[in-house]
């Protein structure tokens, strides 16, 4: 007997909250501290999601370094201790995201959590540039990239065709 699958709907957001995760995202790039502050009402406050943020903040686009500081201090400063202050201090929680920014705008993608499954071998070589970084990010810093990445990872380090053939 066959069933029929139903589709699931698709919540779309209105163009106002669309154009207010912009600003918030803008802000954080822009280093607005008072941003969270200004905010007037209190529908524009619960815009503020800081784990969705969290994604979009740790998943900047543009070269390497600009990747791997968004990554780097969305971990170091946002994510420690998310738990311990994500209920209460939302105004503190903002200004670590107003500290995560580059002081310059750049696109930022949501990234859905991922599935686990075995390391490809950039993602083993990641792991012997950072051994104290989690999989967790490496994974992602690894999914970050594209093979013009990877290329000038292998050039500032110097491999020769066999040690990219080792990565590869």
């Amino acid at each position: 007997m066959a069933t029929a699958k139903t589709k699931a709907k698709v919540k779309t957001k209105s163009p106002a909250a669309e154009k207010a995760k912009q600003a918030i995202i803008g802000a954080v790039d822009m280093k607005d501290y008072n941003f969270y502050d200004n905010l007037s009402t209190s529908e524009e406050r619960n815009e503020f999601s800081p784990f969705l943020l969290m994604r979009f903040t740790s998943s900047a686009q543009g070269d390497f370094d600009t990747q791997e500081w968004y990554l780097d201090r969305t971990n170091e400063l946002v994510n420690k201790n998310y738990s311990d202050i994500s209920k209460n201090h939302k105004a503190l929680q903002w200004k670590l995201y107003a500290a995560v920014g580059g002081g310059a705008k750049c696109f930022h993608q949501y990234l859905a959590a991922g599935k686990k499954g075995k390391a490809n071998k950039i993602e083993k070589l990641l792991c012997e540039l950072h051994p104290a970084t989690k999989l967790e990010e490496i994974k992602l810093m690894a999914s970050l990239m594209d093979q013009a990445d990877i290329t000038e990872l292998f050039d500032k380090m110097g491999f020769d065709k066999q040690q990219r053939k080792d990565y590869e």
